[in-house]
């Protein structure tokens, strides 16, 4: 009798141990699919991609300069990986003497003068939707999302595009109130994994 019980209850433990191991890898396998998400044109040569321009980026938040904190994180990683950035105060001047004053209006005409003017085979433009600290019930996390696209200057067309959220709430934030990095350190998780997608 008593072995019998010893044994029932050595089998309820191995048994509670493999629900446990199973949720762990549900968790983790969940947690290893969440990369961007990216469209890239199929006979688009990116990483024949040398130099680059980098369009200012609107801002989307309440936070009126995401927009350039993000463009100075996207040329900083675009260096990093070898990619030849135009300086952003040729870039504006461009922009000026083309009289584009918003980015929402530019034409597949306007991306080839700038390709021409700034001798660029290729710009990146975008958005950005989601920068600073969300509030949870019981606590906060930062939380940026991103929406870039890469332009060919010879055609006018989207080559390349992609939109990543970082930060928001974890499954530790969800069930024991802990928080995540900064902002600044979850918009450069965004950059660096968006980026990565593209190269």
């Amino acid at each position: 009798m008593t072995c019998r019980t010893e044994t029932s209850g050595h089998n309820h433990n191995r048994f509670a141990g493999a629900v446990v191991l199973a949720l762990l890898l549900v968790v983790l396998s969940v947690w290893g699919c969440s990369g961007p998400e990216h469209y890239i044109r199929p006979d688009a040569d990116i990483r024949g991609l040398k130099k680059i321009a980098v369009l200012p980026l609107e801002s989307l938040t309440v936070d009126e300069n995401a927009g350039e904190k993000i463009r100075g994180m996207l040329i900083s990683e675009l260096l990093a990986r070898g990619v030849d950035v135009v300086e952003p105060g040729e870039v504006t001047r461009a922009l000026r003497e083309m009289k584009i004053r918003s980015l929402r209006g530019v034409t597949a005409e306007d991306i080839k003068g700038l390709g021409r003017r700034l001798n660029v085979k290729a710009v990146m433009t975008g958005s950005v939707a989601a920068y600073g600290m969300s509030r949870g019930i019981a606590t906060s996390y930062p939380e940026v999302s991103i929406h870039l696209m890469l332009l060919d200057t010879s055609t006018g067309s989207i080559v390349w595009s992609v939109w990543h959220t970082a930060g928001g709430p974890s499954f530790w934030t969800r069930h024991f109130g802990t928080e995540g990095g900064t902002v600044s350190e979850t918009a450069r998780k965004a950059v660096r994994e968006a980026v990565g997608a593209l190269f």
